[in-house]
């Protein structure tokens, strides 16, 4: 049995020195007191800083399933910088660090702290959906849902420029109300060249919309259901090239549903909870059917959703399953489903290990299993995720 970890905190903040022995007393104390410095907390205004350390080990039977093709590695190593600016405004900035990607902007953005609403300006993760807002390293699933990779991209989707937020409550509940206007939706692809930038007109901007209601149903359970919607300019290869043109912008618009259901009594709060989750997504691409095309582009729409139950099994350790099914973009909408296992345990809330068997069954190729392990430390002040 370990030693609780108060213990240790105690052991950590008792003095080397106890009352009445080593100590100065009397005059020396107040000569010494008073030529202590007072002044401001963080004088030198320094910002906190904190690490987060995303390992994976990818044990699948028929091969790794990472995309940088490892089956040991160091998945990403975030770097998160945050302080107050000015009395004015905050800043954070998370910079990533990987083998496939180099040194990246995860997030970088500043937040007006003086007004009545939130006002970001910069990259942020975008506000769609229930789990896109929630870097991979702190996902209970260890890889975003299939619905989530496929519509919005293997890490989720970042946007690039004005974040406004709103809570309210004029029926007597939480709201939540976030617009969003990105450059653009989601990264540029190489190669692609159109004609116009996708950005050119204001109208042609990325615009999101997040609607979040929250309900109190006990004093043990909460329950949250929001919509978001998604629209903006892709870039869509051509079959053949006209000139330097090879793609077209196209409109896409992704509608989104999440419900989230969360259990934790009172008396057991450490030892016991339970969280329900579900997101379902509609995928809406425009065609291209003008006589200077070579071949007509027709994306088609899609549909994905999973379903996702954890329950605490002791202080530090979870059980949960997932299921997911997802018109896959990337196979013309063939329906791909996949069961995933989860185990989680917490040695602390400074580091996680995960262990996840799942079942992928695409329509048109053989199902296969996939076995990873991942194990994430955070060193510093680093701060939550949004609830």
């Amino acid at each position: 049995m370990g030693v609780p970890s108060t213990l240790f905190a105690q052991q950590r903040t008792t003095p080397l020195f106890t009352a009445g022995v080593g100590r100065p007393t009397g005059a020396a104390a107040t000569s010494k007191r008073a030529s202590t410095p007072q002044g401001a907390a963080n004088p030198r205004l320094l910002p906190d800083i904190s690490v987060v350390g995303d390992l994976i080990a990818d044990l699948s039977p028929d091969g790794t399933t990472q995309e940088d093709g490892s089956r040991l590695g160091l998945r990403e190593v975030e770097l998160a910088v945050q302080a107050a600016v000015d009395p004015t405004f905050r800043a954070d900035v998370f910079l990533g660090f990987s083998d496939a990607e180099g040194v990246h902007i995860e997030q970088a953005f500043m937040t007006a702290t003086s007004l009545p609403i939130e006002v970001r300006l910069g990259r942020f993760l975008t506000p769609f959906s229930k789990q896109n807002t929630t870097h991979r390293h702190d996902l209970h699933t260890i890889d975003h849902s299939l619905v989530v990779q496929r519509f919005l991209g293997e890490e989720g989707l970042k946007s690039t420029g004005l974040y406004l937020g709103h809570s309210l409550a004029p029926f007597g509940f939480f709201q939540e109300l976030i617009l969003t206007a990105a450059d653009r939706l989601g990264e540029a692809p190489e190669g692609l060249v159109t004609e116009e930038p996708t950005s050119k007109d204001v109208a042609d901007l990325a615009y999101g919309a997040r609607l979040r209601n929250y309900w109190d149903l006990s004093e043990a359970s909460n329950l949250e259901i929001s919509g978001s919607v998604l629209t903006g300019l892709k870039e869509r290869e051509l079959s053949a090239p006209i000139g330097e043109v090879t793609a077209r912008a196209l409109r896409q618009t992704t509608l989104g549903a999440d419900v989230t259901f969360r259990w934790r009594p009172p008396a057991q709060g450490l030892y016991k909870s339970f969280i329900l989750q579900s997101e379902f997504m509609v995928q809406q691409n425009e065609d291209y059917d003008l006589a200077d095309s070579p071949a007509p582009i027709n994306i088609g729409d899609f549909t994905g959703l999973y379903v996702f139950g954890r329950y605490q099994v002791g202080r530090r350790s979870y059980l949960g399953a997932r299921f997911d099914t997802v018109e896959d973009p990337e196979f013309d909408g063939e329906r791909t489903n996949a069961f995933s296992g989860i185990w989680q345990f917490y040695p602390s809330e400074f580091s996680k290990l995960v262990a996840k068997f799942e079942r992928v069954s695409p329509k048109s190729f053989e199902a296969f299993n996939r076995f990873v392990l991942q194990a994430t430390f955070a060193l510093g002040p680093h701060k939550p995720h949004p609830f």
